[in-house]
């Protein structure tokens, strides 16, 4: 990636920034139904269980309002500087989540990948 593809207008990265966030609530979401379920078909449920499905709950929520947070900072930046974020994408990891906030590639979603698998490392 050179830094003419790394390129945004700040009220673009916003808006990116923030779809990814919704998408992040909604694979948390998913998730979380899931470790309920499993935990109701068990009849397990400890403290600590509960304790950390309600720190993802919160985790969801934080996202949900970082995400809405971002939305309208979007919507109210008026002649948006234009940011270079090559030096500032050198850190981020993820492939995936580089081309979405650089516009490379349309923001991932669990349904649009499809295989259900895990990647384990």
């Amino acid at each position: 990636m050179n830094q003419r593809d790394t390129s945004v207008p700040l009220d673009v990265l916003f808006g990116r920034l923030a779809a990814e966030m919704r998408q992040l609530e909604c694979d948390g979401l998913r998730l979380e139904g899931w470790i309920t379920h499993a935990l109701e078909e068990r009849d397990v449920v400890t403290p600590q269980v509960s304790t950390a499905l309600q720190n993802l709950d919160r985790l969801l929520q934080t996202l949900v309002e970082l995400g809405l947070l971002f939305d309208v900072l979007a919507r109210d930046i008026e002649a948006p500087p234009i940011l270079d974020l090559h030096d500032a994408m050198r850190g981020v990891r993820l492939r995936d989540l580089t081309e979405a906030l650089v516009g490379a590639a349309p923001t991932r979603t669990a349904e649009r990948d499809g295989s259900g698998e895990v990647d384990l490392f």
